[in-house]
C-alpha cells in the first residue's frame, strides 16, 4: 500500500481525487487543465486548508458505492475531485464549451465498493 501525506491547499473530502500543485499543496483534480489533471491519488482524509492529508497513490481504496467491477474510472471534467465512468466523461466533454480536455484514468473497480488506484498519465483529447 502506498500512502503519502501533503498539506491541503483547500478543503478536501475523503474520496476526492487530488493533484499536487507546484506550491506543494493538495487540490481537487480536474480534467480541464494539465496540472489539475495530473492527479496523484485519492484523499483518505477530510481536511481543511493547510491540514496534513493522507493520499492513497497505489492500492485499493474501498469506500465507494455503486461501482461496476472491472470498469475503469476517470477524473471528472465538471465536478472537481470526482470520479466518473468513460460514458459520463464523454458526455461532459461533449456538452462543455471547450475545445479539448484531459482524460485521466484513476483506477479500476475491483468490487462495488473498491477501486484499485493506479493513476494514468493525462491524455489530451480534442473535439
Amino acid at each position: 500500500m502506498a500512502i503519502t501525506s501533503f498539506p491541503a491547499g483547500e478543503s478536501l473530502s475523503t474520496g476526492d481525487v487530488v493533484h499536487l500543485s507546484s506550491s506543494g499543496f493538495l487540490h481537487k483534480g480536474n480534467g480541464l487543465v494539465l496540472e489539475q489533471a495530473s492527479v496523484i491519488g485519492i484523499s483518505l482524509d477530510t481536511s481543511s486548508a493547510s491540514s496534513l492529508t493522507r493520499v492513497i497513490t497505489d492500492s485499493i481504496y474501498s469506500s465507494y458505492t455503486s461501482l461496476t467491477p472491472g470498469e475503469t474510472r476517470y477524473l471528472a471534467l465538471s465536478a472537481s475531485g470526482s470520479l466518473v465512468t468513460y460514458a459520463t466523461w464523454q458526455s461532459q466533454f461533449d456538452t462543455l464549451p471547450i475545445s479539448g480536455a484531459y482524460l485521466t484514468s484513476v483506477g479500476r473497480a475491483v468490487s462495488t465498493t473498491a477501486l484499485d488506484v493506479e493513476v494514468g498519465k493525462p491524455t489530451y483529447v480534442t473535439k
